[in-house]
């Protein structure tokens, strides 16, 4: 039953890590002296998320203490002061011995606080054993697997008894990072709780602890976690305990650190003192028995030596081992719905065990059968909509491993599977994105050519605010007279939207000239440059050259792009035919109902591709099947549910040859009474409006 203590400080003006004004709130048993030592220690954590836990042994009271501490700073304390806050789990080590590794308490015991808004107070009730949550089991080392290719390389981190001093870098997340660290002191047996770690060296220091995360001052003993996977697996009894969840022949350090004293109280004064007590203890002993003692009887047979094990028992039991780790650890992925990893260790299990397949079929199949299909596509979208569609080739991958996996594992196709194959088309459409911010100049080629195979130019005049347009991105890098930037250009025909080209970039400038500000590509030897655009009192167009009669198509729709010298892209769609655009099918997915207003907007990864167009003469709005125009409302990008259902009513009353049918009025009502507004007011189309709310050219659709 370990004690607590817990510390705030409102830090204003002090450095980060150093106890301000403190209150204490703590067990009415905890020694003042370690109270003192704990309080030393302060807050380090300034970060307003996240947070940071410690393990570390303090001698104190005459006897030692073994302190898990978390550290967080967030919320206001008592007096309404920015607050951080200090909790610490103390434990003697008799008690620590029961328990699984700190590292696995830190991450599984939930009453550690975030805040504390009261008075200071004595912490009554408080010293109840711990209720920690369910998690896997720490061996075989799963996450160790999964982080570097193999669970062996949690060994890496212990040398016979005792932590190997390293400091992890690149170390994934915080809970993930704790998982590590529990799954090398496992094989560390009782002397578990002897490790000592710190989750973020770089606020708390290295000096003290065995493990630590992040680079410590004056620590060479460093492991990147990124390169891992490309190092070579260590071999032992850990390494294959940590691989295969074998137990590891490890000693405990309590017993080694006895022994070793024992050691050093014998000399050889001892010895011989007690080597002949022995001896004349033994003489006495032996002459009783020879006076005294009738003969003794017969001994016995010697009892027959054992039968050593079959080849085959023992291949046997190396089965049934390997049947309850894989089992072990499948529970484990499937808890943390790793539903893909679960089934591939299953399937591997059952190529290799024929037993597993025997016995593990019938109970636990039918379950991770069920789960699969909806899990794998649920922790997909998920993944997706955090890092967005710079992630979905990686994704897809991942996607379509997942569909090959199940299918291998006989996952019914129901509504989870579907599910998943739906994710698959997603992460494909996302994949194919090449999104940059797109401003849309709709105006009028004029152009000069000398047939299909001669050399061709195509000018586009700017309207005032395309001119405008390309002013604000000259004004944004501030060229001089006597100072020009480079960049790099190119020009694409543009028939949808965010479609990935291979068009390659030609370098080029942006200049000052003396009537006109100009981006102008590098002109080739003898020729003119291929891409200018001047923008002054008297220019204000884009200029193509064309080495065959491509310039002559006065129809074109043509998308200029510029890379500045940082590496981010602008592009300018020069639009000659609205009509001629085919605008990019992104699929309903791509959009999402709020939970509460029922508005329509992007799904999360998909916001940079609604949000990525800006009409210089004009706005962009997201409209529903049969939206009228012009549209009364300002363009938004986020359709609220009055505009459905206003669209809905208007359908509903409307008569003649373009009417929509009433069975498909009715349809689209019925899925928005039902809380569905994407699907009733499918197909959705992102468009251009004009500033008359004129319905310009359709950009994206969601069908």
């Amino acid at each position: 039953m370990p004690l607590q203590l817990i510390f705030t400080s409102a830090p204003q003006g002090l450095a980060a890590g150093r106890s301000g004004f403190c209150t204490v709130s703590r067990h009415r048993e905890m020694p003042d002296r370690l109270v003192q030592i704990l309080e030393t220690l302060g807050t380090p954590h300034a970060a307003g998320e996240g947070e940071t836990f410690t393990c570390r042994s303090i001698e104190a009271g005459g006897r030692r203490w073994i302190a898990l501490s978390r550290f967080v700073a967030r919320g206001l304390d008592y007096t309404r002061r920015d607050n951080r806050l200090a909790h610490h789990l103390v434990f003697t080590p008799e008690e620590a011995t029961v328990l699984p590794p700190a590292a696995a308490v830190a991450l599984r015991w939930k009453g550690w606080k975030d805040e504390w808004t009261e008075q200071p107070r004595w912490l009554e009730g408080h010293d109840r054993p711990l209720t920690l949550s369910k998690d896997a089991p720490l061996t075989p080392a799963v996450t160790w697997r999964e982080v570097t290719g193999t669970g062996s390389k949690a060994a890496w981190l212990v040398q016979g008894s005792s932590a190997t001093p390293v400091c992890l870098i690149n170390a994934p997340a915080t809970p993930r990072t704790l998982r590590l660290l529990a799954e090398s002191a496992a094989l560390l047996g009782e002397g578990a709780w002897s490790v000592s770690f710190t989750t973020d060296a770089g606020v708390t220091g290295g000096e003290g602890f065995d493990w630590c995360v992040g680079t410590a001052a004056g620590r060479l003993d460093t492991l990147d976690l990124s390169q891992a996977a490309s190092l070579p697996a260590p071999t032992g009894p850990a390494a294959k305990a940590a691989a295969t969840g074998a137990a590891a022949p490890v000693r405990s350090n309590a017993t080694a650190r006895l022994k070793e004293a024992a050691a050093r109280k014998s000399g050889p004064s001892g010895l011989l003192i007690g080597a002949v007590a022995l001896i004349a203890f033994a003489a006495v002993g032996l002459g009783i028995a020879y006076f005294r003692t009738p003969p003794p009887p017969p001994p016995p047979p010697p009892p027959a030596a054992p039968r050593a094990p079959s080849a085959e028992e023992i291949a046997r039991a190396d089965e049934i081992m390997r049947v309850n780790s894989a089992l072990g650890a499948i529970e484990g992925l499937v808890a943390r719905e790793e539903f893909v990893e679960a089934a591939k260790l299953w399937l591997l299990s059952a190529e290799l065990s024929p037993e597993f397949t025997r016995r593990q079929a019938s109970q636990n199949l039918p379950g991770l059968r069920s789960r699969y299909s909806a899990g794998a596509a649920r922790k997909l979208s998920s993944e997706l909509d955090r890092k967005g569609v710079t992630a979905a080739s990686y994704l897809l991958k991942e996607a379509l491993e997942a569909v090959s996996v199940g299918k291998s594992l006989g996952v019914p196709e129901d509504a989870g599977w579907a599910a998943l194959t739906a994710t698959v088309t997603k992460l494909r459409t996302a994949a194919e994105l090449d999104v940059r911010p797109t401003t849309l100049i709709v105006g009028t080629w004029v152009t000069a050519d000398s047939g299909p195979k001669g050399p061709s130019q195509a000018d586009f005049e700017l309207p005032p605010a395309g001119a405008d347009a390309f002013a604000a991105l000259i004004s944004s890098v501030g060229i001089t007279k006597s100072r020009s930037v480079d960049v790099r250009l190119r020009v694409v025909t543009l028939e949808s939207f965010h479609r990935k080209d291979a068009t390659r970039f030609i370098g080029g400038e942006i200049r000052k000239g003396g009537e006109a500000d100009w981006i102008e590509a590098t002109p080739e030897p003898g020729r003119l440059s291929s891409i200018m655009v001047g923008i002054g009192a008297k220019a204000r167009k884009v200029t193509l050259q064309f080495n065959d009669g491509r310039g002559g198509d006065r129809d074109a729709n043509r998308l200029l792009e510029v890379e500045l010298p940082g590496g981010e892209r602008r592009a300018f769609a020069l639009i000659g035919s609205p009509k001629a655009l085919r605008p990019l099918d992104l699929g309903t997915s791509a959009l999402i109902a709020d939970p509460d207003t029922k508005a329509v907007r992007a799904a999360p990864w998909a916001e940079n591709a609604l949000n990525g167009f800006v009409h210089a003469a004009g706005s962009v709005g997201l409209y529903p099947d049969g939206h009228e125009f012009p549209d009364r409302d300002l363009p938004s990008v986020r359709a609220t549910r009055s505009m459905l259902e206003t669209d809905l009513i208007r359908l509903e009353r409307a008569t003649g040859p373009s009417a929509p049918s009433q069975g498909e009025v009715s349809r689209r009502r019925r899925l928005l009474e039902a809380g569905d507004p994407v699907g009733a007011g499918a197909p959705w189309s992102l468009r251009a409006v004009d500033a008359r709310g004129q319905a310009g050219p359709v950009l994206l659709e969601f069908r």
